[in-house]
């Protein structure tokens, strides 16, 4: 079997920037063992596969894998096969279904950025959590506020100021043996930049991946979390990775979504043998 297999950078104009995904255009359904295995084999954060759906022309199912696990949504692998299906494929407007039955729209817009629509999570607070402060090195007065978002089993830790955010050091054996209920932990602060709203940093040990580049599922609960703060709707984000990325949030109350706008970048395009 060949498989066009593809690495696409995501949340970026600039290749090697933001955050890469491997995308694979199936033409048949693989085992996900045979997923699973895959994944592993490209050793990206998350490599996702699409399957044409053959009842609704523009649909495709997707699945998203880690390196070690399948995941229900991951936002940068949704952006880069987004890429994919609208500029290789030549389609204007996309549905993509997970595993999950999470559907996801996503359109090219004129200015070259593609549009996603994601799901809403609005965070709740919790209280401070002085094992996971200590794990990320930080303490309790580098902090705000401390939230999760349930569906995403994500937790949120707000603090202070950028330095403190880009001066976090995890030790993530330690945050996955003191948080095991967690799958990922978004630490977010004010921007410095008057470009950018907020930016974060996202860690995700439990799923495999230490820091994430750029999240974009975490900004379904990011976006709601800042926009009660600042009183605004519609929100600039960048990620402070070693890689960076940005996207541009609005929210969308009425509908439950968050509308996520910003760019992707082919890198690279071959087949793969199975």
């Amino acid at each position: 079997m060949n498989i066009k297999t593809y690495i696409i950078d995501a949340f970026t104009q600039e290749a090697f920037k933001g955050n890469p995904a491997g995308v694979c255009l199936l033409e048949s359904e693989l085992v996900p063992a045979q997923m699973q295995a895959i994944a592993a084999e490209m050793n990206h954060s998350e490599t996702a596969f699409l399957l044409p759906s053959t009842e609704m022309e523009g649909e495709f199912k997707i699945r998203y894998f880690t390196p070690t696990t399948e995941i229900a949504f991951c936002g940068h692998a949704t952006l880069a096969s987004a890429k994919l299906v609208l500029e290789k494929l030549n389609y204007n407007n996309v549905t993509f279904v997970t595993g999950h039955n999470l559907r996801l729209e996503v359109s090219q817009e004129h200015d070259g950025r593609i549009l996603m629509h994601f799901p809403m999570y609005a965070p709740v607070a919790k209280e401070p959590i002085p094992e996971v402060y200590a794990a990320l090195g930080i303490t309790e007065e580098d902090c705000v506020g401390t939230f999760y978002a349930d569906p995403l089993a994500m937790l949120i830790v707000q603090v202070k100021n950028q330095k403190t955010l880009l001066g976090i050091k995890p030790d993530y054996r330690t945050l996955v043996h003191d948080a095991p209920f967690l799958k990922g932990l978004a630490v977010t602060s004010p921007s410095e930049d008057p470009e950018f709203d907020f930016n974060s940093r996202c860690f995700w040990p439990w799923v495999g991946i230490n820091e994430d580049p750029v999240t974009g599922s975490a900004h379904s609960a990011l976006a709601p979390f800042w926009a009660f703060i600042l009183g605004k709707t519609e929100l600039r984000a960048y990620q402070a990775s070693t890689r960076g990325g940005s996207m541009d949030l609005a929210l969308m109350p009425a509908k439950n979504q968050v509308e996520v706008r910003s760019h992707a970048q082919i890198v690279l395009e071959g087949v793969l043998f199975l």
